[in-house]
């Protein structure tokens, strides 16, 4: 969970949303054991170490059974912001891009809600890897599902990120049109090779939209396997409103790992205009009746290149930390403190940390999970 994304979630972990600081009614509080905090937050890796899950998650961005998936393409047309330019801050750029993607999607949806999910020509189909092309190409194959179609996965070469040549197969993933005469709707299935395990299971719905709003909505599960009773149950929405020019996009998305009693809630709102943007962060993580939170917002103006902004973090409703950040295309300063006398130790910073690659993570994790059928849905 920590990879490149850990530095950034560092500094913003304790910078990122303030609200309203006023008169705490809670005594400042410290975690009650930040080791464990830790350990707790990187356990979370585990769980998805099956191939099939590191194969999804990998060729996600390639799964769009009639053209190149929009989502990469759009991201890359709006690359370039001043959360860019800071190694602390670039993983928050990822919000501003999902929400940019999404707000250029919105016709798209709306379209999409009065036609069919996937062509007559590719109903049905299955698609293998092409090495020639590196991307899926519909086959002859047999066994994709009557109103949907089927992506095999392979097993990934670690250096490129596409899979291994040669191939071998590690399951498959499904796409199923469930629409009916109601909302759209896409049925999501990873399985081993043969069908079993089922390594997620989930539907993603438009629950409404126009040409100026949609409201996206997805649940299900992710598990390691059938010998793991791990088992990640999430449930999530996004809604975007206005345009590419003037947008708000919310995502709010919940994880439930009941085995090992942890639960995650992570809110975010981008509104962007053609000069500012600004991420508003609610992050909530409950273990062993501990509740951890972090909340903040940053703001940007792109025309000047600036960014600043403030995030506080609270154990159990008590203040534990706070940081400022202010920031432009060439300098950042992040200035943190503990709220109580004793500042923050190695330890405590740790886990600060490690809450902060947490909200980053969870984030890149919905996403991931929302990605293949956006690029059905908003094809």
């Amino acid at each position: 969970m920590r990879s490149f994304l850990r530095p950034a979630l560092a500094g913003l972990v304790l910078a990122a949303l303030t609200g309203a600081c006023g008169k705490e009614s809670i005594a400042p509080k410290s975690l009650a054991n930040p080791q464990a905090t830790t350990a707790q937050l990187a356990s979370l890796d585990t769980i998805f170490n099956a191939a099939p899950l590191r194969s999804f998650s990998a060729v996600s961005g390639s799964i769009q059974p009639t053209a190149p998936a929009p989502m990469p393409a759009l991201a890359l047309a709006a690359a370039v912001t001043p959360l860019t330019e800071s190694p602390e801050l670039r993983p928050y750029a990822r919000r501003i891009l999902g929400a940019r993607t999404f707000g250029r999607l919105l016709p798209q949806l709306s379209v999409r809600a009065m036609a069919a999910l996937f062509p007559v020509d590719v109903v049905g189909k299955t698609f293998e890897w092409d090495f020639a092309t590196e991307s899926y190409a519909a086959t002859a194959r047999a066994g994709a599902p009557s109103t949907g179609v089927r992506f095999i996965l392979y097993a990934i070469d670690p250096l490129t990120g596409y899979p291994a040549n040669p191939l071998v197969e590690v399951g498959y993933l499904d796409l199923i049109d469930e629409t009916g005469s109601g909302s759209p709707k896409l049925h999501v299935i990873v399985a081993g090779v043969g069908g079993t395990p089922v390594y997620v299971n989930y539907t993603v719905t438009i629950a409404s939209q126009s040409f100026t709003s949609a409201q996206i909505t997805t649940a299900g599960y992710i598990t390691n396997g059938a010998s793991s009773p791990d088992s990640v149950r999430f449930n999530g929405t996004v809604t975007a409103s206005g345009s590419q020019t003037n947008l708000t996009v919310t995502e709010d998305v919940s994880f439930d790992v009941n085995s090992r009693d942890i639960h995650v809630r992570n809110w975010q709102r981008v509104t962007l205009t053609q000069s500012t943007l600004s991420l508003k962060i609610s992050f909530r993580f409950e273990h062993g009746g501990e509740v951890v939170t972090l909340d903040g917002t940053l703001d940007v103006d792109e025309t000047t290149g600036t960014v600043s902004g403030t995030i506080t973090s609270k154990v159990d409703g008590g203040l534990f930390a706070t940081c400022t950040v202010d920031g432009t295309s060439t300098s950042f300063t992040l200035t943190c403190s503990g709220a109580d006398q004793d500042g923050l130790n190695a330890d405590e910073q740790e886990a600060l940390h490690n809450l902060g690659d947490a909200t980053e993570s969870i984030g890149a994790m919905f996403e991931g999970i929302l990605s293949p059928a956006i690029g059905v849905l908003g094809a």
